[in-house]
């Protein structure tokens, strides 16, 4: 193998500590409004990576996330990491596919390479937005636990329910963000009056901040106890809205599921962009992931009609980070990991 896919097998691989990083140069940039995010190995960059970040209050702050950036740098490759405002937000809307074009309009401040353009989560959306418009001056497309039908990506998060009638692990602390999302949608009866709707969500972001990052979060006494804490800083009215939205008491798959139909997601979806990209797209998604199930990377795969596109599904890597894999899957999953690696190499 090349020295750089030695590189990140040593720090990606099941068998490396994510509380260890590899030592690179991190330096932040001003934009105009946007916050950019540059991470340099200690030679000269053999390419760029510019990345397309998923929907986190912290973006390139979050441990994981900067994490990764600095095993990508420490490969050799320059990585140009966003902040978001609406993905640090958690409410993605248009803007966000301009912001990230902005960003890769100024690519030269940094580089001269045509960069590869990785997306994590529903960072997809920016990739595919990106592609259909500059894909010639883009040098490859990778894309990690991507979406392709946001409704049943939201509808995943509340019920484990995958379209074809697969039941699946969720991550159930990320109920609130959606309910964050379709509050206006809600049944009138259902929505917090104005004066209550920003402590509401204050307070959903703020159990977000305190659980998300942390798997021990997940069961259910602990993230309960998280809201129990924060609810009596919620005002009365909208209090049993915030619990329900966190999972502590029940109803938000039911009160979602008009507000869904409801809800306009035509600036979320990928589909306009996806029949325009001819490059080589290739898809990485968990097995177990359970905030956007690997369906959907098959969905897009067959989606993208006129790209070479090539799905990776592992067992190594679920939403949130490495995993360990069952002996029984061993080479398998180790000979995909080896085929992911090859690609973050080039």
């Amino acid at each position: 193998m090349s020295p750089p896919v030695l590189t990140l097998a040593r720090w990606l691989g099941p068998w490396s500590p994510e509380s260890r990083s590899p030592d690179v140069n991190v330096s932040d940039d001003a934009l105009d409004d946007l916050r950019v995010r540059t991470y340099r190995g200690h030679g000269r960059p053999r390419s760029t990576y510019l990345i397309a970040p998923g929907l986190h209050y912290a973006g390139p702050d979050d441990p994981r996330m900067d994490r990764f950036c600095r095993v990508l740098a420490a490969a050799g490759h320059l990585v140009i990491a966003p902040f978001i405002p609406s993905y640090l937000a958690l409410v993605p809307d248009a803007r966000a596919k301009a912001d990230f074009a902005r960003v890769f309009a100024a690519r030269g401040r940094w580089t001269a390479q045509a960069p590869v353009v990785f997306s994590i989560s529903f960072g997809s959306l920016l990739l595919f937005s990106l592609a259909a418009e500059h894909e010639r001056d883009i040098a490859g497309l990778v894309v990690f636990g991507g979406y392709h039908d946001l409704r049943a990506a939201l509808r995943f998060c509340l019920t484990g329910e995958v379209p074809g009638g697969r039941r699946a692990v969720r991550d159930p602390l990320n109920q609130a963000v959606v309910l964050m999302n379709l509050l206006d949608h809600l049944d009138p009866a259902a929505q917090p009056s104005p004066s209550d709707r920003d402590a509401l969500v204050a307070a959903w972001r703020r159990y977000v901040e305190r659980t998300w990052g942390r798997p021990e979060m997940k069961t259910e006494g602990r993230f309960l106890a998280v809201a129990e804490e924060i609810a009596p800083s919620v005002p009365a009215p909208a209090r049993d809205l915030f619990l329900v939205g966190v999972g502590a008491r029940p109803g938000a798959a039911r009160l979602a599921e008009d507000a869904l139909d409801r809800f306009d997601a035509t600036a979320l979806d990928p589909a306009p962009y996806l029949a325009r990209i001819n490059s080589r797209v290739d898809l990485v998604h968990g097995a177990d992931d359970d905030v956007i199930p690997f369906e959907q990377s098959h969905a897009l795969a067959a989606a993208l009609t006129r790209a070479r596109t090539r799905v990776h599904v592992t067992g190594l890597y679920g939403h949130t980070g490495a995993g360990r894999p069952r002996v029984a899957t061993l080479a398998r999953e180790l000979y995909t990991l080896a085929r992911v690696l090859r690609v973050l190499s080039r």
